[in-house]
């Protein structure tokens, strides 16, 4: 009996999670953000060191996206640096009526799409690239931290900060893109977040 009420219990715990914090956010169709992000590229790039790491700015970032998945790390290599993978979506990747046309899925640090029906799809591979990214989220501080922990697919996010190349120990290296049109290895944003806001 005991069991069984602690797995009443641990559901219980479980459903209400999902509830304020997975369960996706229901938009209506049509265009939600239809600006690009802001990149601001430095040269020379300044450097900061934080948390045992070497940190280069290589573009202030300010981005406005759709939440299309979000996905917590936490055995891999960045984990304690980028506990969390953001993909996001703008233009066309904030449309209700084209992304229930896609299958989204996020593994070992790469976020994949693909069409429900690719002979009905009304995207080619430019535009989606064009407008989607996987970002290696870096929290500036604990409450951004938890906050974008608890960002739900569907909600806007709104994110401040800059494009960084890291340098770490044991000559550990992570370096950003600086472009939203490259794909495959090396392709990721990794965002030191200054700045988190919803809608």
């Amino acid at each position: 009996m005991r069991w069984t009420w602690a797995l009443l219990f641990a559901s219980l715990l479980g459903g209400i999670n999902w509830w304020l914090y997975e369960r996706s956010v229901t938009r209506p169709a049509g265009v939600l953000v239809a600006a690009e992000p802001q990149q601001q590229d430095y040269d020379p790039a300044p450097e900061f060191a934080e948390r045992g790491y070497r940190f280069v700015r290589r573009a202030h970032y300010d981005i406005a996206a759709r939440v299309l998945r979000r996905e917590i790390y936490r055995v891999d290599g960045g984990a304690t640096l980028a506990p969390v993978d953001l993909a996001v979506g703008w233009g066309p990747l904030s449309d209700s009526r084209i992304l229930d046309q896609l299958e989204f899925s996020q593994m070992g640090r790469f976020f994949y799409w693909k069409p429900r029906d690719a002979s009905t799809f009304p995207l080619d591979r430019e535009t989606l690239i064009a407008h989607g990214a996987q970002m290696h989220l870096i929290p500036a501080t604990k409450d951004i931290d938890r906050r974008i922990r608890r960002l739900r697919p569907g909600q806007i996010a709104i994110i401040g900060g800059y494009l960084v190349d890291v340098r770490g120990p044991g000559g550990f290296q992570w370096n950003t893109s600086l472009t939203r049109t490259d794909t495959g290895d090396g392709a990721c944003e990794i965002v030191w977040v200054e700045t988190l806001a919803t809608r």
